[in-house]
């Protein structure tokens, strides 16, 4: 490896698929997403200790609907 090459730790393993393909992510990328997820699930009530997983899906509705955005579905 040459002067410009860092070794940092993985710490997860991380992918993004859309539509059924997987999209390509470097490290950096991999990391980033996955301790954004962490953090944002440490926040929430009901989390005791850490995820050892973390699944996010999100479908885009056909049409809109009016939601109250104070009560859980």
């Amino acid at each position: 490896m040459g002067e410009k090459h860092r070794i940092v730790k993985k710490v997860f393993e991380t992918e993004l698929w859309v539509d059924g393909k997987m999209l390509p992510l470097n490290h950096m990328m991999q990391e980033t997403l996955a301790n954004m997820m962490v953090g944002f699930s440490k926040t929430l009530k009901g989390m005791d200790s850490d995820p050892e997983t973390i699944q996010v899906k999100i479908k885009k509705l056909s049409q809109p609907k009016d939601v109250d955005a104070h009560i859980y579905p």
